[in-house]
């Protein structure tokens, strides 16, 4: 061999080596996170990508949730699926039902300790058929927000809610109401579920409209027609910081805005949500799902990604900078965080460890979200007076059953 050929050989093999140094995985996140939330994401994103030089993540904001349903739904028929994305549960399970999904679980390689650190409650959410199929990432619970100036005590049963709502309209004259409410499914769900009943049962047989499903919605309007209750127009947190409200039922998420409501005008605290015949903690948020279309090296590339941003160091970086939950007991109970709640007493029950052992969910199923809209306008309706409690409850109830109906025969 001359020293030519041997040369352009040589040329060849660095060329090709090279190329095998410098290849990377590059998988992509689809998420709906912006402003401190979506800085936080692109931080951990950042880190990970520094620490893992064989893998690049890109992560994409793609606009409010429905708007990544959309582009999801459209990725879809296009075939140009991202590796993983921000995912409701009811959205999981219509992927699932279409073939979608490949099961975390199956590429994260989790001891029983690692599995059993993830919440109880997350994984209970993220769960189809036995397999951890998606990944908790930002997670909320609802929780009671009260004038501590105003109520020394917070309720800790429906009973002592409903009295502290008239006691504190009858010493204020009706200046300040005792609890204000939006009509929402959310707020129905709390009072049905602590009344002993729920959207679905086990078989998803429709049980809102029957009695504790009519119990909710009459204790909602008693309370307005008692006066003990205002009907708000706008967001709750922002007739709290108006002293228009003693107390309201809402998401930890939303505490920035709460503070920013409430400012120095007085201090204020959060509690579990009263108990009825059984206490209650509803959990809400989002997941990160596995796309099938993802090749070998991404599906990897994606678990090693994903075991990164559920550390502990990372979930409660998550939980402090947007006002999200851990998504592990480590993280829970890691001295960092437990000190953020010791330094933000007002924030106290969003961590409540004994919600997690009574958390609920809403429906995990593809149709819900064609029933949640008709629970929600049967809830408006029966607020604006256009149809009884029961009619109004009983004609959302056939419009689930039809979409559930769908769903199971395939027509979803």
């Amino acid at each position: 061999m001359n020293l030519r050929k041997i040369v352009m050989l040589t040329l060849v093999l660095c060329i090709a080596l090279g190329g095998t140094a410098l290849a990377k995985t590059e998988i992509t996140f689809w998420h709906a996170m912006s402003g401190q939330l979506g800085e936080a994401i692109d931080y951990m994103t950042e880190q990970f990508n520094a620490q893992n030089p064989d893998i690049v993540v890109e992560s994409i904001y793609q606009g409010r949730y429905s708007d990544l349903n959309t582009k999801l739904v459209a990725s879809v028929s296009a075939r140009t699926t991202p590796t993983i994305a921000q995912v409701y549960e009811n959205w999981t399970d219509a992927f699932i039902r279409n073939d979608l999904l490949i099961p975390f679980e199956d590429y994260l390689n989790l001891t029983e300790e690692e599995y059993n650190n993830y919440i109880e409650v997350y994984r209970f959410m993220n769960t189809w058929d036995g397999k951890l199929y998606t990944i908790p990432l930002n997670k909320s619970n609802w929780i009671l927000h009260y004038n501590t100036e105003l109520i020394s005590e917070p309720p800790k049963t429906i009973e002592e809610f409903l009295q502290i709502s008239k006691d504190i309209t009858a010493a204020t004259n009706g200046e300040t109401k005792g609890f204000g409410m939006r009509p929402t499914l959310e707020l129905f769900h709390a009072f049905l579920y602590v009344g002993g009943g729920d959207f679905l049962d086990d078989d998803l047989n429709v049980t809102f409209n029957g009695p504790e499903g009519i119990a909710a919605l009459d204790l909602m309007l008693g309370m307005l027609e008692d006066g003990s209750a205002l009907l708000i127009d706008g967001y709750e947190n922002e007739a709290f910081g108006d002293r228009m409200i003693a107390m309201y039922l809402g998401s930890s998420a939303g505490m920035p805005h709460v503070e920013n409501s409430v400012g120095d005008k007085f201090k204020f605290a959060t509690a579990p949500l009263p108990a009825g015949v059984r206490p209650g903690a509803p959990f809400m948020g989002t997941n990160v799902a596995l796309f099938k279309a993802a090749s070998e090296a991404e599906r990897e590339a994606a678990a090693k990604f994903i075991r990164f941003i559920t550390n502990t160091e990372n979930t409660v970086y998550f939980a402090i900078k947007t006002g999200y939950l851990p998504v592990t007991y480590s993280g829970l109970n890691s001295a960092e965080y437990q000190q953020w709640l010791t330094d933000n007493p007002h924030k106290a029950a969003i961590a409540n460890l004994d919600a997690f052992g009574y958390g609920y969910w809403q429906p995990k199923i593809a149709a819900w979200e064609q029933a949640r809209s008709s629970i929600g306008q049967a809830v408006e309706k029966a607020f604006l007076g256009v149809m009884s409690v029961e009619d109004a409850l009983n004609e959302a109830a056939f419009e689930v059953e039809e979409a559930i109906e769908e769903m199971l025969t395939q027509r979803y």
